[in-house]
């Protein structure tokens, strides 16, 4: 709102040490370049304490970015969590150049390290990013990663608001009939959008397949 963008950054650490002062639990890292002019890379914060938090949150967290507008641009990365009155819940937030395999890998080594460990299971809902695909599992073996259903309707190529509607339905199903059914509708009516469905794991999005789907089912949409 103040001042200039480039000075905004300067005082990123000295803000951060600020929070600390009332929030002992409060976790930062500020990654900058080798060289002496110390240029800022990325950055990581979390409100504490992590640990304790994550403890009443259900088991499932769901991460995805947004782009920052302004002089020097970069990307948000955030992790949203769901409390048990079904409320959200922001998690952690990293602030990131550009969408790598290696910022995604800081981020969520340094959100792991503070609130899951490497040995916890849980559900990660994410879109489908190839880059998040590959590191998800590197730095959480044991999570259940499934895609944002929402997603993958819009990315539906398809006239036809029916097809989308039907792959919704047939997201939530609670049994395999009322799964084919639905499935049925979408091939009768758009064979080439069933082919780009099925082309998913089903496990990655169909809630019945989903061993933590009780967790899941639902909270997809919060992505968008």
């Amino acid at each position: 709102m103040r001042g200039s963008f480039g000075h905004a950054y300067q005082l990123l650490k000295s803000y951060f040490a600020e929070v600390r002062l009332v929030d002992s639990d409060f976790v930062f890292d500020i990654q900058t370049t080798s060289c002496k002019d110390k240029r800022f890379t990325k950055c990581f914060w979390c409100f504490g304490p992590p640990q304790k938090t994550y403890k009443l949150l259900r088991p499932v967290v769901m991460i995805d970015r947004t782009f920052l507008k302004g002089r020097y641009r970069g990307t948000l990365l955030t992790t949203i969590a769901i409390d048990p009155s079904n409320h959200i819940f922001l998690l952690a937030f990293s602030i990131i150049d550009s969408e790598t395999t290696e910022s995604w890998t800081y981020f969520l080594e340094m959100f792991g390290s503070n609130f899951h460990g490497y040995d916890t299971r849980f559900a990660v809902i994410s879109d489908r990013n190839p880059k998040i695909i590959n590191v998800v599992p590197k730095v959480f073996p044991f999570a259940i990663h499934t895609f944002c259903a929402f997603h993958i309707s819009n990315n539906i190529k398809t006239t036809l608001e029916s097809t989308r509607i039907a792959f919704r339905m047939a997201v939530e199903a609670l049994t395999n009939i009322d799964f084919d059914k639905h499935m049925n509708a979408i091939r009768n009516t758009d064979p080439v959008s069933l082919q780009y469905i099925l082309g998913i794991p089903k496990e990655t999005w169909f809630n019945l397949y989903i061993p933590m789907s009780r967790y899941v089912r639902c909270h997809s949409v919060l992505l968008n």
